[in-house]
């Protein structure tokens, strides 16, 4: 699929949303043929899915190790704040398309809810590793939690996703989630019975 193609497609989902868009309009903000568009996608549940495959390719990068916890969650916050800027409308649109298109929610279910998840899980597993949690929690917890969190902010009440509200998103949400996995450490003197 060329840029422009999928520019095209992301601009209109995003300001004009799915139901609204239609495949004349995204041939000529792609400077292309209704025809050629044709040929490669019959109709646009198919282009918009196509379009979508490509643009979550770009958030398949490794989660940042940070060397805690509480630092990893903090950048997995800010990486998805920052998606939800650069991309807020997209995810509306596609959200509110998903209620009425059950194949369309299907498709987009499985291109780009994983990819949350499994950044999430990589974040879990490792502080397991570095003996932070008993064991890994189940990921889905956070990609329940705070893309839900981040999104209502940011687009239901305009409010910004600055390093203050990810710190307490953190701090109050995210981590006493996860305090049945947290390994506690004995201090010398304690007694566990």
């Amino acid at each position: 699929m060329s840029q422009p193609l999928a520019d095209a497609v992301l601009g209109l989902l995003g300001s004009v949303g799915y139901e609204r868009m239609t495949m004349d309009a995204i041939a000529a903000q792609a400077r292309m043929s209704k025809a050629t568009i044709y040929r490669r996608w019959p109709g646009k549940a198919e282009l918009v899915i196509d379009t979508l495959r490509q643009w979550t390719v770009r958030d398949n990068s490794p989660t940042a190790d940070t060397g805690s916890l509480r630092g990893d969650l903090l950048e997995m916050l800010a990486v998805m704040a920052e998606a939800c800027k650069a991309d807020g409308r997209i995810m509306q649109a596609l959200s509110f398309a998903m209620q009425s298109n059950p194949e369309l929610a299907r498709r987009v279910r499985e291109l780009v809810f994983p990819i949350g998840e499994r950044h999430a899980e990589i974040i879990l597993r490792r502080s397991a590793q570095r003996g932070e949690l008993v064991m890994p929690p189940p990921a889905s917890l956070f990609h329940d939690l705070a893309p839900a969190l981040l999104l209502s902010r940011f687009l239901g009440l305009g409010e910004p996703l600055d390093r203050e509200y990810l710190a307490k998103v953190a701090d109050e949400v995210l981590l006493p989630v996860l305090q049945p996995y947290v390994r506690h450490v004995l201090s010398e003197g304690d007694n566990p019975q």
